[in-house]
């Protein structure tokens, strides 16, 4: 394993995978949250989905 310090002082840890030291802790963090969705976002992914549905069905909304 090689590790290093970068200028914010974070230790990288390059693991068997040779990546995991490429991600800071508070880009994994800002990773996640970007990653769920709000309500409304689901909400309007539900609305999408059924009209799809409907329309693969012959059906129209």
């Amino acid at each position: 394993m090689t590790s290093e310090r970068t200028q914010q002082g974070f230790r990288r840890e390059f693991g068997r995978d040779g990546t995991t030291g490429l991600v800071t802790p508070e880009r994994a963090v800002r990773a996640r949250e970007v990653s769920r969705p709000a309500p409304a976002d689901k909400l309007a992914a539900e609305k999408v989905v059924q009209q799809l549905v409907a329309r693969a069905q012959g059906r129209r909304r």
